[in-house]
């Protein structure tokens, strides 16, 4: 028996359909709910959301950091309670950010 080939619109069809379904399950992981702007290649779209997730999990990285430089300097007093960062960063291939992180641990 021969198998039914795949039509070009076919492909595209399922293509679309996997780039929109990974770039809702960033969204909701983002808890963005803005629509998506009309023009965009699905493709460019989803390397945005991708570079936003980066940024996401960059921010709570250095949260993490400053939590954990907070706990030595409560046993040896020589780190700042406020930490503050802000430089270029290249989240994902080429997707180039300003990123300014200010965080600040609390009593």
């Amino acid at each position: 028996m021969r198998e039914k080939r795949m039509s070009r619109a076919d492909k595209i069809e399922g293509s679309s359909k996997s780039l929109n379904k990974t770039i809702r399950e960033i969204k909701k992981f983002l808890r963005d709910n803005a629509k998506r702007p009309v023009g965009v290649k699905l493709r460019a779209f989803l390397n945005e959301r991708i570079a936003d997730l980066a940024e996401h999990w960059y921010k709570r990285g250095v949260r993490r950091g400053h939590i954990q430089s907070y706990r030595e300097w409560k046993t040896t007093e020589k780190v700042s309670r406020k930490l503050y960062y802000e430089d270029a960063k290249d989240f994902y291939d080429g997707w180039e950010r300003e990123v300014r992180i200010t965080s600040r641990v609390k009593k």
